[in-house]
């Protein structure tokens, strides 16, 4: 499994000097690990004694499984994003008008930048929110599992939130910045749950 050639690719491409994948890649990564789990958890938790949860549970790992190509493609859409910001910095600035056109095109590039985390953090927030579920539900043999997507999970709003918080000074537009930061404020109680959940896993002394 550690061998696995496109994973030793990926993270070759992290470890590289050049500016993308990096650490939105990396988020989105994050949520599929934590759905992947979340799933697991969820599919070790029908049949037998789970029979009353097992409809719930089925429901769980679908959504999963849905969830983990969606933060797949966001890996990609997250280094496209980066690349125009870059190009965006990269315009010249000889004169006034240069100057504005370039300030311009910093402003819209940062902010698609800015929506392609808020997009991953959305799909971490479902993460958690299932991941509870599991956790509550769930086959507590495998409750840590839950309580390890729910980290994952975590960690790409953490990371999503320190990238939206980097483009922020180039935008330009008020109505934008604010819609961003509702989306922050959003993410950051999604983390609070998933706090939670970790927290009660480790009290209750979780599998």
């Amino acid at each position: 499994m550690a061998d696995d050639e496109t994973l030793q690719n990926f993270l070759s491409a992290l470890a590289s000097s050049a500016s993308t994948p990096g650490g939105g890649a990396g988020a989105a990564l994050a949520v599929g690990i934590g759905a992947a789990l979340v799933a697991m958890t969820a599919r070790l938790s029908t049949g037998g004694r789970f029979h009353t949860v097992e409809e719930d549970m089925r429901r769980v790992a679908e959504r999963c499984d849905a969830i983990r190509p969606e933060a797949l493609g966001l890996m990609e859409d997250d280094a496209q994003v980066y690349d125009r910001v870059m190009t965006a910095y990269s315009l010249p600035r000889e004169t006034k008008k240069a100057r504005e056109d370039r300030a311009r095109m910093i402003s819209l590039a940062s902010e698609q930048a800015s929506r392609v985390p808020l997009k991953v953090a959305g799909l971490a927030c479902e993460v958690i929110e299932l991941a509870r579920e599991a956790a509550i539900k769930g086959n507590p043999n495998v409750s840590s599992d839950a309580g390890a997507g729910a980290s994952f999970a975590r960690t790409a709003i953490r990371i999503c939130e320190m990238n939206v918080h980097a483009n922020l000074p180039a935008i330009k537009d008020q109505i934008v910045r604010g819609e961003l930061l509702d989306g922050l404020e959003a993410a950051a109680k999604c983390g609070a749950t998933a706090d939670s959940v970790v927290e009660e896993l480790l009290q209750n002394g979780s599998a």
